[in-house]
């Protein structure tokens, strides 16, 4: 049954002229079928009334295109059959049709013309046909034309708010889209500064450490060799850092690497990205997420992202520890190192990392610590307030 209306809904709107000349031909047949069976009453049926009710009922195939013609034009033909004593049981009746469709599908002055219109027929029909429209007959025919405008009216608006949420969602998705658009610009613009500070950094210290070995090597082997592992450890940890950066910009291929920001349900495997490169980090869950913004919940994963690229970049060897808490109506992600701490890890504290995570957190209403730990190396806090979602 679902598919079959389904089914006459697309043809509907597809072609609506093949249902309303469908609709035409059965009041047509209707017509004929009520007029053959109407009481004694009314005249017998012949080629002129059949030729009046297929004028009535032509009309209504094009009613949805040119609605308030087709009233005026469908209610000639049956003031006709009246006036020469004919039933027009059926094709009288398809006038409340009529002037519903005018108020679906017209302005409000069609309406009203269509609705004053409507007085005028029901006059012309006391005065052409009394003795078969008496009081009652012109009341319950009145307030017939009265409840279908309403209808019709009322299935007007509720088409033009359909139209309007759908335009305004339209918009609102195109204005999304923009966003992302200029979200992922700005992001790769951040990720370039960032590769090009490590790198040119990371060069900078292995192009003197292996001058250094080059310069010493036949007077001081094991100064050499002290170059040498300095050399290493740093490629080791730009390699891991602009792992970590270039993250942003992989896409989901099956490639092995990490894809951020996908949650804080993914940290672990953000943490075994880093083992493997060279950056031990634990991640600890304390309570339960209990209706949490999905957004929020990007967000901490973000700041987590940010504060373990800074380790990499600052910290030089050391192991981190991160801690995400649920609390009622507040997530708080913290991150713990034990390198070098604050004087090199610290930075700029307006450089890019951290003002991206204190913007990302004051979106929340949330607070951000970034500075040296209670045992040494550095701490990141980051408290994101929220109110819990409703579930569906």
């Amino acid at each position: 049954m679902n598919a079959a209306l389904a089914r006459i809904r697309g043809l509907d709107a597809a072609r609506p002229w093949v249902l309303d000349l469908v609709l035409a031909a059965a009041i047509f047949v209707g017509a004929v079928v009520a007029a053959t069976a109407s009481s004694p009453e009314f005249k017998s049926p012949d080629l002129t009334a059949y030729v009046l009710m297929a004028l009535s009922a032509l009309p209504y195939s094009v009613r949805r295109r040119w609605p308030l013609p087709v009233f005026l034009l469908a209610s000639i033909p049956v003031l006709a059959l009246l006036a020469l004593g004919y039933s027009s049981a059926v094709i009288g009746a398809a006038l409340f049709l009529a002037a519903y469709t005018v108020a679906a599908y017209s302005d409000r002055r069609a309406t009203a013309a269509a609705g004053a219109y409507a007085v005028v027929v029901l006059v012309v029909v006391v005065l052409a046909a009394p003795a078969s429209m008496g009081f009652g007959a012109v009341v319950t025919n009145a307030a017939l034309f009265i409840g279908a405008f309403a209808l019709g009216r009322n299935a007007h608006v509720r088409r033009e708010n359909v139209i309007l949420l759908e335009e305004r969602a339209d918009l609102a998705e195109r204005a999304r889209a923009d966003e992302a658009r200029h979200a992922v610009a700005d992001e790769r613009l951040r990720i370039a500064q960032e590769v090009h500070d490590v790198l040119g950094h990371s060069l900078g210290v292995i192009a003197l450490q292996a001058g250094v070995g080059a310069h010493v090597i036949d007077v001081d082997p094991a100064e050499a060799k002290a170059s040498l592992e300095a050399i290493s450890r740093t490629s080791r940890s730009s390699l891991a850092e602009v792992r970590l950066i270039l993250g942003a910009l992989r896409t989901d291929t099956g490639e092995r690497g990490y894809h951020p920001p996908l949650g804080l349900d993914a940290l672990d495997a953000l943490a075994s990205e880093l083992t493997e490169a060279g950056l031990p980090v634990h991640v600890e869950v304390l309570g339960i997420p209990n209706g949490v913004p999905a957004a929020l919940d990007l967000t901490g994963d973000r700041v987590v992202q940010e504060a373990l690229t800074n380790v990499v970049r600052h910290a030089g060897p050391a192991k981190a520890e991160v801690t995400v808490r649920y609390e009622d109506r507040q997530v708080t992600v913290q991150v713990d190192d034990d390198g070098r701490g604050t004087t090199a890890q610290a930075g700029n504290p307006t450089g890019h990392g951290q003002l991206g995570m204190r913007e990302r957190v004051a979106v929340w209403g949330g607070t951000l610590f970034a500075g040296p730990g209670p045992e040494g190396g550095y701490r990141v806090t980051a408290t994101l307030p929220y109110e819990p979602q409703e579930g569906p």
